[in-house]
């Protein structure tokens, strides 16, 4: 009896963190960030010097996985804590709004009188799409006119004046950062690539459409009187064109690092840096030609799913250490609330706190990691975005409706999957396959509404583990 009642304490979501509570906490997403573009994970430019020195004093998560390949999914899963297929948000039709089953994280600390706010630039924190459930103070710049986003540098001065009016009370302040989304926005496009002059410069080229029609022209799939087909054919022949685009991206990085530095050093002045979580993250990355495909509309390979993470939390033991411990994007809901002090124990979440790992870096803590995605845009002629990936500290298996197989990447000797393994390690994929299989039952809801484990008294500690 007391065996049992212990693995029961143990597998109810967990509480409020116990100890001291920061003064705000501050959650800063730079969208369509790779993690391997960043100073501290491992790149030579010099395209983070700010946040890479930050690194010296937050917990830097090395396995830090995206749910899904692109935006709304991913704010929808970091504002809920659940995977996409129960909040639903994976498709790009605006006015259907975030479920009226879901509490977001800003609706839960609202109601424990935190001030909220967000201030973003990317078309889906437009209003429609319903992120702004729980924000005493919404603001989107994205530009309806332009259909460019809104960059970090127009939402910054509003970010200070509503922290300058709010810092003496509890806050929570969520930034999205679209500088780096398409087209690659930077105060200097060419100081990776100084003198270029070609058609990389033309923001259409670095762009959603394009970049479709240059993975549909690589597989086969555009036909010649495409009205992208020659720009697309002649970039595609180009053997130095990945290069420039990429070194557009990493200046857009530059930019957007440089902003986030101006911002630490306002919080710094203004005393609320050391009183302060601050964390740092993507919701997806970008892929620049990996697997002959550019952007983020299709595809679960690293560029995509691979995000950094840093959290910066007062006093603790983590502060300046690496974490390789696999960690996902739904489980930063349950860490602000945590860190918060906010209870989330009824919120039935998916997503694991990180609290414990940054009290005890040397934890266990999961053993899988799960993303999927759906086709994102009703009537597009790419192939059906159907898509599955799973992954372990060293293995990672893919599923795509379109293949007619698996894929299966030795991460540890090929963090860019450039080598299939399928065929040559039957074991490896054999457990992951089925393993991907576990989770998606697990992930999705077998009734309308939240999913509801009936007989999880009896699963045990390493169910809990692996619980999405």
């Amino acid at each position: 009896m007391r065996k049992t009642c212990l693995l029961l304490l143990l597998c109810l979501p967990a509480a409020a963190a116990e100890g001291p509570k920061p003064r705000g906490v501050i959650f800063l997403d730079i969208c369509s960030a790779r993690a391997d573009h960043f100073g501290a994970y491992g790149y030579k430019r010099d395209t983070t010097p700010n946040i890479d020195a930050l690194a010296g004093s937050a917990a830097l998560f090395e396995n830090a996985v995206a749910m899904s390949s692109w935006c709304l999914p991913n704010y929808s899963s970091l504002f809920t804590g659940h995977v996409p297929e129960v909040h639903g948000q994976y498709v790009s039709i605006p006015y259907r709004g975030m479920p009226g089953f879901e509490t977001t994280l800003a609706e839960r600390l609202k109601s424990a009188g935190y001030a909220t706010a967000a201030f973003s630039g990317g078309i889906y924190f437009m209003r429609p799409w319903g992120l702004d459930r729980g924000f005493d103070k919404y603001v989107n710049v994205f530009s309806t006119s332009t259909a460019a986003p809104g960059t970090f540098g127009e939402t910054l001065p509003g970010v200070t004046e509503w922290l300058d009016g709010n810092k003496d009370k509890p806050f929570f302040l969520f930034i999205a950062v679209d500088d780096l989304h398409v087209p690659f926005q930077s105060e200097d496009p060419n100081m990776f690539d100084p003198g270029y002059e070609g058609p990389v410069n033309d923001p259409s080229l670095r762009g959603v459409p394009f970049f479709r029609d240059y993975n549909d022209y690589l597989r086969g799939a555009l036909p010649e009187d495409a009205t992208n087909y020659a720009r697309v054919a002649a970039f595609a022949a180009d053997k130095d064109g990945l290069a420039h685009l990429t070194a557009k991206y990493d200046a857009a990085l530059h930019t957007a690092d440089k902003r986030v530095g101006d911002f630490i050093n306002y919080l710094k002045k203004s005393g609320l840096w050391d009183e302060s979580v601050f964390i740092v993250s993507a919701d997806h990355g970008e892929q620049l030609g990996e697997h002959g495909l550019l952007g983020h509309t299709e595809g679960l390979y690293e560029p995509i799913t691979h995000v950094p993470l840093l959290v910066r939390a007062p006093g603790s033991p983590a502060a300046g250490k690496r974490l390789k411990q696999l960690v996902q994007r739904v489980d930063m809901m349950p860490t602000v609330l945590d860190l918060a002090g906010v209870p989330y124990g009824d919120l039935q979440l998916q997503g694991r706190s990180l609290v414990p790992l940054l009290q005890n870096p040397d934890l266990e803590f999961r053993q899988y990691a799960y993303s999927s995605s759906k086709r994102n845009l009703p009537g597009v002629s790419d192939p059906l975005i159907e898509e599955r990936t799973l992954r372990d500290g060293r293995w990672k298996l893919h599923w795509y409706l379109y293949k007619d197989a698996y894929e299966l990447y030795d991460l540890e000797h090929d963090p860019l999957e450039t080598e299939n393994l399928a065929d040559k390690r039957p074991a490896e994929l054999n457990r992951l396959a089925f393993e991907l299989l576990k989770q998606v039952e697990r992930a999705r809801p077998h009734a309308p509404g939240l999913p509801v484990d009936k007989d999880f008294s009896r699963t045990g500690v390493s169910r809990q583990r692996d619980r999405y």
